[in-house]
């Protein structure tokens, strides 16, 4: 099924922790001149338009980047947060785009972000998301002054790109691994394919995003169990972190009826996704100072958007 359309959810708060820890991972390989490989497996458009009629339904870029970028311009932020590169990396390359009333989806900021010695594969299976993704990646690239870029863009299942092209011939490098879970087994491709991947290739980093959702608990856990299980029977020593951002608490959601909501119009039931997280294989001391401090404050102002 490919039915999910994540240009309703661009901006959104699990956008924010998604390309938060991405650009912390990509300035954690940037500091080494060394050449490494990113792969997006899930990637999208790569690029979305803020006013486009699916955003403005949903409103969850008002909710998340809009709201955050508006709270930043009026309040002072904790000395922890302004210290944090990564974080005011990621808000500069998004106010960017703001501007001009787009959100950068992952590759538009893998592309930015990446060397001219680096290479970027992306991986996405939807007809009409891949066409745009071409088309978006084709304009950055054409208005680009700089060195080109080494990007493969892959029409083929992520989870196939993924384990066929690892490890990289660079070494070193990291994945980002979106899924929309929208699939039932989507859980059960994450752990396996993650699981077949680190096997083979131990440095790399690996960050799965995955939702936080109260009916699917039961299959989050067991796919983090098993992924961290896994990769600490190989090494012990690994360095795995779980990230979690929540805007609203697990219980927040509840079912109501058609009839309950036809009945009355202004009923204000918050959504399923309560929140998200992002689990992070060898990840870089950066990400481990940052984190914890970022995420407070992102929790405090998007709790309240």
């Amino acid at each position: 099924m490919l039915s999910y359309q994540h240009a309703f959810h661009a901006g959104n708060h699990a956008d924010i922790l998604k390309h938060y820890v991405l650009c912390s991972v990509i300035q954690s390989l940037n500091q080494k001149e060394k050449p490494y490989t990113l792969y997006d497996t899930h990637a999208g458009s790569g690029l979305y338009d803020l006013l486009d009629n699916r955003s403005l339904k949903t409103n969850e870029a008002e909710k998340g980047i809009i709201a955050l970028t508006e709270f930043l311009k009026n309040n002072r932020s904790p000395d922890q947060v302004q210290s944090a590169q990564t974080f005011n990396s990621y808000i500069s390359l998004a106010q960017k785009y703001l501007e001009k009333n787009l959100y950068p989806g992952s590759p538009i900021i893998e592309s930015e972000l990446i060397r001219s010695q680096d290479t970027l594969i992306l991986s996405e299976l939807h007809p009409q998301e891949i066409q745009n993704l071409r088309d978006n990646l084709h304009k950055r690239q054409t208005a680009t002054t700089g060195p080109q870029k080494h990007i493969q863009i892959h029409n083929r299942s992520g989870w196939e790109t993924f384990n066929a092209l690892t490890p990289p011939a660079t070494k070193r490098g990291a994945a980002l691994i979106d899924p929309s879970y929208e699939e039932s087994d989507d859980y059960e491709q994450a752990a396996k394919t993650i699981c077949a991947v680190y096997k083979k290739w131990t440095n790399g980093i690996i960050m799965l995003w995955y939702p936080l959702l109260a009916h699917r608990e039961t299959e989050i856990n067991n796919m983090l169990d098993q992924i961290t299980d896994f990769v600490k029977s190989i090494n012990t020593n690994t360095q795995i972190n779980r990230y979690e951002l929540c805007v609203n608490n697990k219980d927040s959601h509840k079912e109501v009826s058609l009839q309950e909501v036809l009945e009355d119009s202004d009923k204000k039931n918050p959504p399923r996704l309560y929140g998200s997280g992002m689990l992070v294989i060898n990840t870089p001391w950066n990400l481990v100072q940052e984190a914890e401090n970022t995420l407070s404050f992102l929790e405090q102002v998007l709790s309240n958007s």
